[in-house]
């Protein structure tokens, strides 16, 4: 199964997320990479990497070069940006202060989780055609499978929400 590595376009499968450095060691044998070059990888537009450098989230290149560290930085940034302001990202960072370990141990954790944890652990599908059976849906409007998918959906972003609240609670808690 191929994947990202998080927050790149990078594709990746399970068994590179348990080793990154053969991704990424190869990528800064130089001495780093152009803007152009990470906003490619990241998926991100340049003004975006430059406003983080700006505002302090991320250290100034050298010589206009980003290094694995900076790459690791924003690649940080740019997965966790839609769950947490980037202050908390960087709250979060701030607590072990090595980012690149801390991501390299991320993607370990990725390379052993389940694939889809939330329908492993939730049963989803059972609790959808549960739900399904309960009610008296028109199919001639639509199909059980529409209906099905729709129910899938809602309770998936119903979980994002629930998570990401528990997320900021124990984020409070730091």
């Amino acid at each position: 199964m191929n994947e990202y590595l998080p927050g790149t376009l990078i594709s990746v499968t399970k068994q590179h997320l348990q080793n990154i450095d053969e991704i990424l060691d190869p990528m800064f044998l130089m001495d780093g990479m152009q803007l152009r070059q990470v906003t490619q990888l990241l998926g991100i537009e340049a003004h975006t990497v430059q406003n983080w450098v700006k505002r302090g989230f991320v250290d100034s290149p050298v010589k206009k070069l980003y290094n694995r560290d900076r790459f690791v930085r924003l690649a940080i940034l740019n997965y966790f940006k839609d769950v947490f302001s980037l202050e908390s990202i960087l709250t979060l960072l701030g607590m072990a202060g090595q980012d690149d370990q801390v991501y390299s141990a991320f993607c370990e954790m990725l390379a052993e989780a389940p694939v889809d944890p939330i329908k492993a652990e939730t049963k989803l599908s059972d609790i959808v055609d549960k739900a399904i059976g309960t009610q008296r849906f028109d199919y001639s409007k639509t199909s059980r499978e529409q209906v099905k998918r729709l129910l899938t959906i809602l309770y998936t972003a119903h979980l994002s929400i629930v998570l990401k609240k528990e997320a900021e609670r124990q984020l409070k808690e730091i």
